[in-house]
């Protein structure tokens, strides 16, 4: 079809009394006021659809949120045997060294059991704090 050839022209009803038609028969509409059988079940049912899907739902969503329970590790110590380390067999035999005492009541002997040397101490904190340094320095 041409578009520049037909023309659209709008109805005129100037003039012209406005008619109501007469052969359609009018008829009201009638609404019921009646209450569906099917509406009252089915609205039940649909209720009780929806809280069982959220239910659900919520149920599911709570059970993603809960952290799984990571069981506390536990601390295994080495025995004498299978610790290497270098001044542990020098610990033990100052330690050993400490629980000696003399069965005297005399002063120099109490004063002998109560010395502690303390002169490789300075030499053992140094070592360990580079031991540390060393193990934080990546």
């Amino acid at each position: 079809m041409n578009e520049d050839t037909q023309t659209v022209s709008t109805p005129n009803f100037e003039g012209e009394p406005m008619k109501m038609p007469e052969n359609v028969d009018a008829q009201p509409v009638v609404t019921s006021n009646e209450s569906n059988i099917v509406n009252g079940p089915l609205l039940l049912t649909l209720t009780i659809l929806l809280i069982i899907i959220l239910g659900g739902m919520y149920y599911w969503f709570s059970t993603l949120n809960i952290a799984p329970e990571v069981p506390a590790p536990t601390i295994e110590r080495p025995s004498a045997e299978a610790n290497n380390e270098p001044e542990s067999t020098t610990a033990e035999a100052q330690a050993a060294m400490l629980l000696v005492t003399s069965p005297s009541d005399e002063l120099p002997a109490i004063e002998a059991d109560l010395s502690v040397e303390m002169d490789g101490l300075d030499a053992e904190l140094n070592a360990i704090d580079t031991e540390i340094d060393a193990a934080v320095q990546p």
